[in-house]
């Protein structure tokens, strides 16, 4: 199967880096796809007051309150740039959860891989030096977990469920509770699966100093309540 999420996901990565038309909020990351959407409509009610700015019943018509003013005309169509922009970020949160996982079934989409904390055989710190000058100078990222060979898995499978959760959390503006153990629902990570020869590691990390050690709490636990 040929698996298209990498690529989706760097559209989402671009949006959440730039934005959209400069909307502040509008950054897929800022919110979830709901969360925009709902954006989106606010802006387009404001938009639309602006434009049928009138007197209305038992009002006296003043110059200012002309339907509409050149200033309410531009104030409209300036919500309806910022809908748009939440409209566009809610399409592409959307779109990388849909191809993210594209062929996955229920189970594995709905409950996280490091649930099946059985058939996690090792969680060590992931660590990685400063720059090439300095190797000796080198810092905790996030973690490697291990999973042991199962029937059926593979490391681009493996790669592509990761992939679904990461874009799915972002869908949901990371407003999982009921994944609280999980490091892949965390904001601004990346995970990447290797192959081990027994079995996988996946290395969840972030270039986000607290969101590294949240990362490193919730893989320590995995192991600590097995």
């Amino acid at each position: 199967m040929n698996f298209i999420s990498r690529a989706t996901l760097l559209t989402v990565s671009t949006f959440s880096l730039f934005g959209c038309g400069g909307t502040s909020g509008a950054r897929t990351q800022d919110m979830s796809e709901a969360g925009h959407l709902k954006a989106a409509a606010k802006e387009d009610k404001a938009a639309s007051q602006h434009a049928q700015y009138d007197c209305g019943k038992g009002r006296i018509c003043w110059g200012s309150n002309a339907n509409p003013t050149e200033e309410q005309r531009a104030d409209s169509e300036q919500h309806r740039r910022m809908a748009a922009d939440h409209r566009a970020a809610a399409r592409a949160l959307g779109d990388a959860e849909a191809s993210s996982c594209v062929g996955i079934s229920d189970a594995d989409r709905d409950v996280s891989p490091f649930y099946h904390r059985a058939d996690i055989s090792q969680v060590t710190p992931h660590v990685v030096a400063i720059s090439s000058d300095r190797p000796e100078e080198r810092i905790t990222t996030g973690s490697d977990v291990v999973f042991r060979a199962t029937p059926g898995m593979t490391a681009e499978w493996l790669q592509h469920v990761v992939d679904c959760h990461i874009a799915r959390a972002a869908a949901v503006g990371y407003n999982m509770p009921e994944m609280a153990y999980c490091p892949l629902e965390l904001k601004n990570v990346q995970g990447k699966v290797t192959s081990t020869g027994s079995g996988f590691a996946v290395a969840v990390t972030s270039d986000n100093p607290d969101t590294a050690k949240e990362i490193v709490r919730r893989s320590d636990m995995l192991v600590a309540k097995k």
